[in-house]
């Protein structure tokens, strides 16, 4: 079909196309019901409501030492912004050495979770004499609360849990000072490090003073004097000394072994044999 150029000065005619009705009509229905929708979504986020999850603002992970009124407490304190600030974050967790960890998650609508890991102890103390740091030698009629030996060397007192039973348990009957407490913990390690390699089981240690620690093998009589340096040589020596107790001399019953020597063994008997008309403290044994 041909068509005739329109005349001069004559503008050509404009053909309208058919708008499809029924197609604006369905995208129609489908933005007022996103509309509708949306209000209710965001009717939803009035206070009180409970269309949306409830969500914890404080999370406890690890060993529940410290009560959660506590950790509540710790956070409503710390300055605005700090857990969005490293540095900030880091100096707040300073002031709490109980916390291994922090984590801070915000929800779209607003709220958010703090999630708080706890350090897990190494031991725990006992003691009677007033003699643990202060503020961590607390009387026998507050059983709710110990004070524990951590990884670091530090003693912090925490709330008693279900699993302190499986703890290492230090008798401390003297003053732990700066550094008696990283020797406890590098002596209750060597421990553990070195039982496949002649060292006993047990639990229980007791922290005389700082070089002196002894170690009760099954919470037995005999007590080992635990090495300082990092080598289990002087344990491998104990398990063949107690494997053959013919080689100690006769008459000779021994109350501990001092493992402090290096390539030797000190026997500390019970009643102490008489040499020469002197008594000795112990007989060494290689």
């Amino acid at each position: 079909m041909s068509s005739l150029p329109a005349p001069s000065g004559e503008h050509p005619p404009v053909t309208q196309e058919p708008v499809p009705q029924k197609k604006w009509k369905g995208k129609g229905r489908l933005v007022l019901t996103g509309i509708f929708f949306l209000t209710l979504t965001i009717l939803s986020f009035r206070p009180g409501h409970s269309a949306l999850p409830p969500v914890k603002p404080i999370v406890s992970e690890g060993w529940s030492v410290i009560p959660r009124k506590t950790l509540g407490s710790w956070v409503e304190k710390a300055p605005e912004g700090t857990f969005l600030n490293f540095s900030e974050l880091h100096d707040w967790m300073a002031r709490h050495p109980w916390i291994r960890e922090v984590s801070a998650k915000t929800f779209p609508w607003g709220a958010r979770t703090i999630t708080i890991r706890l350090k897990k102890p190494l031991a725990v103390l006992r003691s009677s004499s007033g003699i643990l740091p202060s503020g961590t030698d607390l009387p026998s009629e507050s059983p709710l609360f110990v004070p524990y030996l951590l990884s670091d060397g530090k003693v912090l007192t925490g709330l008693v849990v279900s699993d302190v039973s499986r703890l290492p348990e230090v008798i401390v009957r003297s003053p732990l000072g700066r550094s008696g407490g990283g020797g406890l913990v590098d002596a209750i390690r060597l421990v553990h490090a070195c039982h496949g390699s002649g060292a006993p089981s047990g639990q229980l240690y007791v922290f005389r003073k700082p070089h002196e620690i002894r170690f009760y093998p099954d919470r037995s009589s005999v007590y080992l004097v635990l090495p300082e340096s990092g080598s289990c040589q002087p344990f491998q020596i104990y398990s063949r000394l107690v494997g053959r107790p013919s080689t100690l001399p006769a008459g000779l019953m021994p109350v501990g072994y001092d493992l402090r020597f290096k390539g030797m063994i000190l026997v500390r008997p019970s009643v102490p044999p008489p040499v020469g008309g002197k008594s000795k403290k112990g007989s060494p044994v290689r």
